[in-house]
């Protein structure tokens, strides 16, 4: 079967969670036979690198096709955050010369989707795959300004006005560009609805996922939830093989340093907390660097708190044979972060936010514990308790169960191929 990936950037440059498992969903693909290849972008928007770029490479055995355009290219970059008709142009052209057969979408943003039209028009079979909120949500993460959880587009997309500003643009310079930020917000929620429910199969890994988009007008049933799937074996060896050597009980944060990841809270509950225990905290500084100053201060009053730099792949075991116990505090919607599944890999327990699709991913008090999103005081009872009752955290690591692996995701999307009706 010849299968196009599309996703809003790749590997090697770019290795969040959707583009990692985009990478390792393709090469499970290839190994079983099928024609895979990666239609991407990189996201470098500055005009240095000049008005359209078009560049083919290997990434692990699999073709990709990176493009990278100025942001001035088109005369409204609101409307080409979620519909590039250049970029569609080009996809057209990419289709016919693969004879694609599907085309799975793992995020389109920047990218447009209107390239699911082109798939659509070339008869190939259409497969998106929901990692996050972009599909409702220009600031991808349903939170607003004022740091409070969001449900969907409010009042029609007119309550994304007063709250999204595009990044890399700024503020509009006059009243007839306004008008058209307005226009572009205004007409993105159904519009990117309606390309939603043209597609042929739609997936999420949360029920939780799959119920905000019902929240939002996709129809009750219409998208399947099938969970993530890791290298779950290959991370447990690597953590087996790591030695280990004498160390308080140690709690971990691995993530972007934002305040919707909110690391602070462990620093914050860590400062309540009476024992032998420490925590380390990786992740980048340069995505949210006002926070990050924030963080950096409040880390360096407590001596066992460490900051440390994020970590590749290559580190990833390292990383989690370091730690005891995983830390999840985030207060925006997480849906089913890769680091809690490579965590349950591991054989970690895991303390997260009682929020959004976490819940689905922890159970409470019996392979971790859920406690009140941003409340430090909260987690630092459970986290005093840890330090208390050794045979509280013991019984926690027994009752830990290995992730779904790979093979058994792409079981899954290969069922979804064959199932989607050919056009």
């Amino acid at each position: 079967m010849r299968i196009t990936f599309v996703v809003h950037q790749f590997p090697p440059r770019y290795f969040t969670g959707t583009e990692t498992y985009a990478l390792a969903v393709g090469k499970e693909l290839r190994r079983r036979g099928h024609d895979v290849d990666v239609f991407t972008l990189d996201p470098a928007f500055g005009e240095a690198t000049g008005p359209w770029r078009d560049s083919r490479e290997t990434v692990d055995d699999l073709p990709v096709r990176r493009l990278n355009y100025w942001m001035r290219i088109v005369p409204d970059w609101v409307t080409a955050e979620y519909r590039h008709p250049l970029m569609a142009a080009t996809f057209a052209h990419h289709l016919a010369e693969r004879r694609t057969e599907v085309v799975h979408s793992f995020h389109l943003r920047h990218v447009g989707a209107d390239l699911l039209d082109t798939a659509r028009l070339h008869g190939a079979r259409t497969v998106v795959s929901l990692t996050d909120f972009w599909f409702l949500c220009p600031r991808v993460i349903l939170m607003k300004r004022d740091g409070s959880a969001c449900d969907g587009p409010p009042d029609g997309g007119r309550g994304c006005l007063a709250c999204h500003v595009p990044d890399l643009i700024g503020p509009p310079q006059d009243d007839a560009e306004r008008q058209r930020r307005d226009r572009a917000l205004l007409a993105r929620p159904s519009y990117l609805r309606d390309r939603l429910l043209a597609a042929d199969a739609l997936v999420a890994p949360t029920s939780f996922l799959a119920g905000m988009f019902a929240h939002n007008g996709v129809p009750e049933g219409r998208i399947a939830v099938r969970g993530y799937g890791i290298d779950a074996r290959g991370i447990a060896a690597q953590v087996a093989a790591t030695p280990r050597v004498p160390r308080p009980l140690t709690f971990g944060f691995f993530g972007t340093f934002g305040p919707h990841k909110a690391p602070h809270v462990l620093v914050d509950a860590l400062a309540q907390v009476r024992g032998d225990c420490r925590a380390l905290l990786h992740g980048r500084t340069s995505d949210f660097p006002d926070y990050a100053g924030g963080l950096l201060a409040a880390a360096a009053k407590d001596p066992r708190v460490s900051v440390l730099p994020p970590f590749d792949r290559v580190g990833l075991a390292a990383a989690l044979a370091s730690i005891d116990v995983l830390i999840v505090p985030s207060t925006w919607h997480e849906n089913a972060p890769f680091v809690v599944l490579e965590a349950r890999a591991a054989g970690l327990p895991v303390l997260a936010s009682r929020f959004g699709g976490l819940q689905e991913v922890v159970r409470h008090e019996v392979d971790g514990e859920l406690f009140a999103p941003g409340d430090a005081g909260d987690l630092a009872r459970r986290l005093q308790r840890l330090c208390d009752e050794p045979g509280r955290l013991a019984r926690y690591r027994a009752a830990v169960q290995p992730p779904r692996t790979i093979e058994q995701a792409v079981d899954d999307f290969e069922a979804l191929y064959q199932e989607a009706p050919a056009r």
